[in-house]
Order: C-alpha cells, then structure tokens, then sequence
C-alpha cells in the first residue's frame, strides 16, 4: 500500500513542461507512482483544483539557531518551504571551543541581527565539532530538511583564538583550517561559507567578523579543501553587495578565482537592482554567465521581492545604532529622543539629509513607510508612505515624519524600502539563466527584514497578480534550479524515486500575508513573522508538516549531509 496518495492535482512537476492533471503517490518517503494510480493510500488527499509541486528550496537562511527552540522552523513550511540551506555568510555554531561559545554569539547577535538573549538561554551546546553539531541537530527532530555550511567565520576563531579578529593566517593555520572543512566536508556539510561584507562586525567593539581578515592565501587554501570531493559550495557574503558595477565585477573575478581553485561552484548574495547603480546588476549577471559558459560556476543569488527594512525609535533595528546619522540620537535616554524629533534645528538637518539618502533611512520620502502604527492617532496612516501622509496633511515630508514618530511614542514600526524596487528590472534579475532565486534571510535579522515568504511572493506577485512568471516556470525556480545548482539530489522534481517533499497549494489564492510582531522567541523577545495564505499541504518524505492549512507539529525532516 501507498502511504500518501494525492488524487486530481495539476502537477507542475519542477522541470518547466505544462502541467498535467494527474494523481502522486508516496512510499516510505519517496515519490513511487505518478499518474492515474488505482492503488489505495494510507492517507488519501483530494487535490481538486490545487497544484502539486516538488517541496520549495530555500537556499539562503540562518536557522542554526533558531531550529534549537523551534524545530518547526517558522514559517517557512508554511510557504511551501521543505529544505532549508542554513550556515551562510561564514556564521555557524561549529566548530566551537566551550570558551569561544561567547564570540560566535555575539557575531549571530550583531551580524544576523538574533537577540543575544534568547541565544545564550536556548542554544545547548552539546557538541564541540561540526560533526558533533550535525548529530544534536538530526538527533532533535526538525520538520524540513536542512543542508548547511561550515562557516569560515567558525573555523578560523577555532583555530586562532582571539587573532582571528586582529591579523592575517599563517601558512600552518591555513591548512588547519582547510582540515576543518575536509572534516566538515566528510560528516555532510554543504560547502564552506564566508562573509567579506564590510558590514559584518561585531556592533559593540567595531572589531571585523573573522572572516574578512582572511587573504586571498587563506581563501584559496579553504577553496582547494574542496577539490577532492564530488560535491560542494562555496557561499559568500561580497564586499561589494550594494556597490556599482565595477567594484561588482572585479569581485566576481575574484570568486571565479575560487571557482577554479575548488572546481566547485561559488554563490554570492545578495544581487539587488540598487536606485544608485544602474546597470550594475545587468553587468554583473552578463559577467556570471560568461564564466559560467567557461564552466567557472559563479552564482549570484537574487530576490523577487523589494527589500524592506524595519525599524522603530525605541529599539531600532535596520543598524541604526551604527548608522552616522542616528547613532548620537539612540545612544540618548528615550525622553531626549522624543525632545530631538520636536526640535526643529533637528528637523532641520533631516531636511538636509533628504537631498540624497533621505533621514539616512531610504532613497527618497516615498520608500519610507509607516508599517506598524502604534498609536489610535496613526492607526489610519498604515502602510502610508512619508510623502502621502504630508500630502494628505500640506506639510513637509520632514514634518508629517517626525510628527507621526512622535505621535507613537516613537515605536511606530516603519519600513524603508531600499532595493529591487524597479520592477521591469526585477523581472530581469528572476529570468537570467545565470542567477537563483533566493534571500529570504529566515531566521535572521528577527526585527528588521522579513522576506521568509519569498516563495508565496513570487507565485502571488508574480505570477498570478503580474503574470509576468508562468506557473510552471515559477516552480521550475523554486524547486529543479535550486537543487540542481547546490547538488541537492533527488529533491526539487516531482519524478520516481524523488524525495516525497511536495507542496499542494491554490494558484487563485495563494499569496504572503502582511507582516507582524509577535513575540515568541526564549527569553519573550520579539521578531517579524509573515503567513502564507492558499498553501494547503505541505509534506516531508510523505509526512504532511501543513494539513489543510494548519501547521501539524509533525518533524520528519532531517539533516541533508552531501545533499542526500
């Protein structure tokens, strides 16, 4: 007998062809008939007008932590979301000395933007070792799969202590850590990541992740640690994320340095269509897919939705407290804040700063929104943006702002919109060959960013509301390219002997629900949380994790280890 028969669906089997209405039949987690099955199963689920498609890969999170006190990995299976890639931007919890335990906190706290709180009161630390840390993970229980890095980050503090933040590696510590990731490399890991992003450091001393002390000796060492395995990834958080096109494509030349090292593919995030380079982005991708012709594999990742940050005046988020601008005003008690925002020599210099990146928050008054009212004064101004409220209101922008702020007590939730804000162009980044959708970020930057619903956007936006994606292709890029691109085997197709990671879902409904707050996390801190609305079904190896809707508890997932 079958386990699980799903009956009447329109199956978008991953690999772009027309859909077909037809019957999916899952055995002991795996994919073992297709078609018209006559069998019976032990759970039988009518797919009447919903579309079956292989489980949605999302290969860029941080849930390292996360999956520690919620093994659900909230909410991306409700998104349709069945294997997660984890460890990226050189930041993992292994290995790990019991005395360096502090130091790869405070990078997650500082970095991915986790509270330090709840980390030091829910991570157990069972293990010292990144093979260690793979068996606590698996031996947990967690509803999807999970492949993940090794962060360089990780490796290099294990190996030089406190030097990993102060100099350069010598030659006996680079192939102490190319051990390290051979080690990590034989108990399952993905590949190795690294950050270089002059935006990663730890936020209370100013010191640099580790990782970006490394040179191009140290890169290289950790890239020919590949060489010897059938498999691998290396990820990288660039320096020049948000640069023009020059400082984009010498980067890239330095990637495909490692491509050729490793004989592996290299994947940078994130790729956004940015207002201040035009052209960058289009340069960047013509660049990767001339390398990629060569057979050097560098892979930009890419988002489909604009990027939003979040942020409020009483515990800002979005870096604020690093930011030029703001830094002085934050570092003030709350009440001389609030004196700041009715001072008008105060609005006055906010005036000034609009002629560029206006308040030092958004590229211009009109991708500045009022998210999260606080207040029964703003309640009406949600989802506003600073321009339309001082329209609505015959004052000026730097005015409506810094009245609404006030209005809220200053903990009115706002929203800048910053990138990937020009659609057409957007469009472009989704369609070339030479990119993978990805970004969601899930499970970090808790207060700030909240794109784990990337996969309902692109089906909601860009399918059914733009039809500027057609469905078949849509899934195509949330499921074949994706594992086809990280060496995911057996996953992301609807095909016999496939992994039983399948998604049902209404191509009339489905769509990502507004963000909220809500407060869930160890220790009664707060994060950003989207829902998914039309995603029916999701299962894992035949396990249904979303039944009709509803989260089921259930964990069948486990740790991908080499991608299997």
């Amino acid at each position: 007998m079958l386990d699980l028969v799903i009956r009447g669906a329109r199956i978008c089997d991953g690999s772009g062809t027309p859909a077909q209405i037809g019957d999916v039949g899952v055995r002991e987690g795996r994919i073992a008939e297709i078609g018209t099955i006559g069998e019976r199963g032990e759970r039988e689920v009518d797919a009447g007008g919903l579309v079956c498609s292989p489980g949605f890969i999302d290969l860029h999170t941080h849930y390292d932590c996360q999956l520690f006190w919620d093994g659900e990995a909230t909410p991306s299976p409700w998104h349709g979301v069945t294997t997660v890639v984890m460890g990226n931007c050189g930041l993992t919890l292994a290995p790990c000395r019991p005395e360096h335990r502090e130091t790869l906190l405070r990078l997650l706290a500082f970095v991915e933007g986790m509270p330090l709180e709840t980390l030091r009161a829910a991570i157990p630390w069972g293990w010292r070792t990144f093979p260690e840390y793979l068996d606590v993970l698996d031996a947990r229980g967690i509803a999807v799969n999970v492949g993940t890095f090794v962060g360089h980050s990780a490796v290099r503090v294990e190996v030089l202590g406190a030097a990993a933040v102060e100099r350069t590696a010598t030659e006996a510590e680079c192939e102490a850590m190319a051990a390290l990731v051979r080690e990590a490399m034989h108990a399952g890991a993905l590949g190795w990541s690294t950050s270089l992003s002059p935006t990663h450091f730890f936020a209370d001393d100013g010191k640099p992740a580790p990782s970006r002390l490394a040179d191009e000796t140290e890169l290289l060492a950790l890239a020919r640690a590949l060489r010897d395995f059938d498999r691998g990834v290396i990820e990288v958080a660039p320096r020049s994320a948000i640069g023009g096109a020059d400082e984009k494509v010498a980067e890239q030349h330095v990637f495909a340095t490692l491509a050729r090292a490793s004989g592996k593919t290299v994947s940078w995030a994130p790729l956004f269509e940015s207002p201040y380079h035009p052209g960058a982005t289009d340069r960047c991708l013509a660049d990767a897919e001339a390398y990629q012709r060569e057979g050097v594999m560098v892979l930009p990742q890419v988002g489909c939705r604009p990027l939003e940050l979040r942020f409020d005046f009483v515990r800002p988020g979005f870096g604020l407290e690093n930011n030029p601008f703001w830094r002085p005003v934050l570092a003030e008690p709350l009440e001389a804040r609030r004196r700041r925002f009715a001072d008008p020599d105060f609005r006055r210099s906010l005036a000034d700063a609009a002629r560029g990146f206006v308040a030092y928050l958004a590229p211009g008054w009109d991708r500045l929104v009022l998210r999260i009212p606080a207040s029964e004064a703003t309640r009406g101004l949600q989802d506003l943006s600073v321009s339309e409220i001082a329209g609505a209101r015959g004052i000026a922008p730097v005015d409506a702002f810094c009245d609404t702020v006030l209005a809220d007590g200053l903990a009115g939730q706002w929203g800048a919109l910053v990138m990937n804000m020009d659609e057409a162009k957007v469009e472009r980044l989704l369609r070339h060959p030479a990119a993978v959708v990805a970004l969601s970020d899930a499970g970090a930057h808790l207060d700030t960013l909240c794109d784990q619903g990337f996969t309902t956007y692109l089906l909601g936006h860009w399918v059914r509301t733009r039809g500027r994606l057609g469905l078949e292709e849509a899934v195509r890029l949330l499921t074949a390219v994706p594992a086809q691109r990280y060496g995911l085997r057996n996953r992301g197709r609807i095909a016999s002997g496939y992994a039983g990671d399948l998604v049902l879902f209404d191509p009339e409904r489905i769509a990502t629900r507004p963000t909220e707050v809500v407060r869930d996390l160890p220790e009664g801190q707060s994060r950003l949380l989207q829902g998914a609305v039309g995603v029916e079904w999701v299962f894992v190896a035949g396990t249904p994790v979303v039944a009709a809707g509803t989260p089921t508890g259930e964990r069948p997932g486990r740790v991908l280890r080499g991608g299997i």
